[in-house]
């Protein structure tokens, strides 16, 4: 039964039920009974605690995938900045490119061969310091984003472990009537 609060009416009334016969074992002198009543009653405990852990188990998977979303919704946001500085770097050189070029050819063909040199120089340098940033933030969104996958497959493995443990005690409650289980 996976529903929770089927699961959860399902302990209560073995627990009253294993509650009925250990006190109707102890008055009538039935010791197996009083014993089984007792059984039914660890049984349904051990389902009390199989239902919680799991419920905190889904509660921690929910809250690891809504942080790595977070996570993801915010690498997204700092590489849409990066790209948009990238492209406005790149829109600011291309300005200053087209403007020294203009006055590149008013300065005269000797001077227009060596103010174009340096201007090339600079360009490239102002190139390689905007690519420097824009992978510099790259970088780090994907760190960031490294991080938070990190973050949420520890929760989800926190999760299954949990989740495992939940279903072993429920097994075993299920079966407490078995004296093969372990």
């Amino acid at each position: 039964m996976t529903d929770k609060s089927g699961q959860t009416r399902k302990s209560f009334l073995e627990s009253m039920k294993g509650k009925a016969k250990e006190w109707t074992g102890a008055l009538t002198g039935r010791d197996s009974l009083t014993a089984e009543g007792q059984l039914e009653q660890a049984g349904a405990r051990r389902r009390r605690q199989a239902s919680r852990l799991q419920a905190e188990s889904d509660l921690e998977q929910r809250d690891a995938a809504a942080r790595a979303e977070e996570a993801q919704l915010r690498s997204d946001q700092e590489q849409l900045v990066a790209d948009m500085r990238r492209t406005r770097v790149e829109g600011e050189v291309r300005a200053e490119q087209e403007a020294r070029k203009r006055a590149t050819e008013q300065a005269g063909r000797h001077d227009a061969a060596q103010a174009e040199g340096q201007f090339e120089d600079d360009v490239q340098r102002q190139a390689q310091r905007a690519s420097a940033a824009a992978n510099r933030e790259t970088e780090a969104a994907a760190e960031h984003y490294d991080r938070a996958v990190q973050d949420y497959q520890q929760a989800a493995g926190e999760a299954l472990r949990t989740q495992a443990q939940a279903a072993r005690q429920r097994r075993r409650a299920e079966g407490v009537d078995d004296p093969d289980l372990p």
